[in-house]
C-alpha cells in the first residue's frame, strides 16, 4: 500500500479525479438553475457524487495508514495544506454527501430546509482542491506560483483597503466641506429662479452621489477604478471650476502613487518568496539526507550482528530473511533476488562492506531505479579498470624481464 500511495501514478489519478469532480459540479450547479435539464445526466451527477466521495475518504484513509495520522497535524507549512485538504475531504466530501443526507432521511428534513441549503452550498468549497493538483503537478507550477504569491500577499491586500478607505475618506471630508455645501446652495437657486427643468435634474441627480460621507466615498471609488466618472465631474465643472483639481488630485494619490506602491510591495513580497523557497529546498534536501544517513545507519547497526564494524556475507545475507529488515530494504527498493549482486557492489573485494562503504554505495543509489543502474555502472568500470591495470603491469614486468634477459650484441 505505501509503494502505491507514494507513486507518481496515484498523485496522477487524484488529480485527474479532483479536476473530474470540479467539471461534475459545475454541470450541478448548471443543472439547478436549468429547467430542461436531461434527467439522465442529473442521476448521473449524483452517481458521480457518490463515486467521486468514496475515491478521495479511500484516499483519506490510505495516507493516514501509510503516513500516520500526523499526515494531517498542521505542524508544518506543508502539513497545513494536507490539513485542509482533509478538512474539505470531510465536509465538503463525507459530511454534505453521506452524513447530511442520512439525518435528513431519518428526522424527516426537507430538502427545501433553508439550513440544509445554506449548507449544501459550502460543497462549493470542495472547489479548494484545485489548490492541491496544483501543488502536486508540475505542469501547473506557474498556476502554483501564482496561488501562493495570492496567499503571500493577502496582509499586503488587507493594509491596501484599509489605506485606500483612509485615503478615500479624508478625499470625502474634504470635498463635503469644500464641493458639496456650495452645489447645494446652487440647486437651490436653481429651483427657486431656473426655468430649466434639465438642468436642475442633472445637478440634482449629481448630488445624488455626493451628498453623505458614504455616497461621496463610493463614487471616489468609481473614479478610482476609472469607472465612467466624466459623467459625474463634468457637470460640477459648470458650477465649481476648479473641482478638476479635486479629483485629479484623488486620482494622482490613490491610482498612480498608491497603486503602484502596492504592485512594488507584492513583486518585491513574491521575490522574497522565491529566494524563501529555494533557501528551504536546500534546507529540505539536507534534512533529507540526514534523515537518509541515519536510516541507513540503523540499518547497518541492526545487520551488524557481531558488533565488528563490517559486515560479512552472511550477516548480509541473513538481512533479506529477516522480515523487519526486508521491510527496509523494500522501502529502499531493493528486492531479495537482487542481495548477492547488491553485496558484489558494495563489497571492495576483501569479502566485507565496511562502514564507508555501506553509506557511500547505498547512499548513491538510494532512489529511482536509474540510480542503481549509473552505480553498477561505475562499480563495473571501476572493477575493469582494475582488472587493465592488473595486466598493464603484468605486461610492463614481462617486457621489463625480457629486456634484461636479452643479451646486448656488442658493435663490431
Amino acid at each position: 500500500l505505501g509503494i502505491i500511495v507514494c507513486s507518481g501514478a496515484f498523485e496522477a489519478f487524484i488529480s485527474i479525479m479532483i479536476l473530474c469532480n470540479c467539471a461534475s459540479m459545475g454541470l450541478d450547479a448548471h443543472s439547478q438553475v436549468v429547467d430542461d435539464f436531461d434527467p439522465n445526466i442529473r442521476l448521473g451527477l449524483d452517481v458521480s457524487e457518490q463515486v467521486f466521495t468514496s475515491i478521495f475518504f479511500l484516499e483519506f484513509l490510505a495516507r493516514c495508514k501509510v503516513f500516520g495520522w500526523r499526515y494531517y497535524v498542521p505542524d508544518t507549512v506543508e502539513k497545513r495544506w494536507n490539513f485542509m485538504d482533509g478538512c474539505l475531504v470531510f465536509f465538503t466530501g463525507v459530511l454534505f454527501t453521506w452524513v447530511v443526507p442520512l439525518l435528513q432521511a431519518m428526522f424527516g428534513f426537507s430538502a427545501e430546509n433553508p439550513v440544509l441549503q445554506t449548507l449544501s452550498v459550502l460543497r462549493a468549497a470542495r472547489l479548494a482542491r484545485l489548490v492541491r493538483v496544483a501543488q502536486k503537478v508540475p505542469l501547473f507550477r506557474e498556476a502554483w506560483m501564482l496561488i501562493r504569491g495570492l496567499g503571500d500577499s493577502m496582509r499586503t491586500l488587507f493594509w491596501t483597503c484599509i489605506v485606500i478607505c483612509f485615503v478615500t475618506y479624508v478625499f470625502a471630508i474634504f470635498g463635503l466641506v469644500t464641493m458639496v455645501r456650495d452645489l447645494k446652495d446652487e440647486l437651490k437657486h436653481l429651483e427657486a429662479s431656473s426655468p430649466d427643468q434639465a438642468q436642475t435634474s442633472e445637478l440634482a441627480l449629481v448630488l445624488s452621489y455626493m451628498i453623505g460621507i458614504d455616497n461621496l466615498m463610493y463614487t471616489l471609488i468609481q473614479v478610482l477604478m476609472g469607472d465612467s466618472f466624466h459623467a459625474i465631474t463634468r457637470p460640477i465643472l459648470h458650477y465649481i471650476s476648479w473641482s478638476w483639481l479635486y479629483f485629479y488630485s484623488y486620482i494622482a494619490v490613490a491610482v498612480f502613487v498608491l497603486m503602484n506602491l502596492v504592485t512594488a510591495i507584492i513583486v518585491d513580497n513574491a521575490l522574497s518568496t522565491s529566494r524563501l523557497d529555494e533557501d528551504m529546498e536546500v534546507k529540505q534536501k539536507e534534512a533529507g539526507k540526514a534523515k537518509d544517513l541515519q536510516e541507513l545507519k540503523k540499518l547497518f547497526t541492526l545487520m551488524d550482528a557481531d558488533g565488528s564494524g563490517t559486515l560479512s556475507w552472511s550477516e548480509f545475507k541473513d538481512s533479506f530473511d529477516d522480515p523487519e529488515m526486508a521491510r527496509k530494504w523494500m522501502l529502499l527498493d531493493f528486492q531479495p533476488e537482487e542481495c548477492k549482486e547488491l553485496f558484489s557492489l558494495l563489497d571492495d573485494g576483501d569479502g566485507e562492506i565496511e562502514t564507508d562503504e555501506f553509506f557511500d554505495g547505498l547512499g548513491r543509489m538510494k532512489g529511482m531505479a536509474q540510480s542503481k543502474d549509473i552505480f553498477r555502472m561505475q562499480k563495473s568500470l571501476d572493477a575493469m579498470q582494475g582488472r587493465l591495470g592488473a595486466v598493464e603491469s603484468l605486461v610492463a614486468k614481462s617486457y621489463d624481464g625480457q629486456a634484461l634477459a636479452t643479451p646486448r650484441t656488442p658493435r663490431g
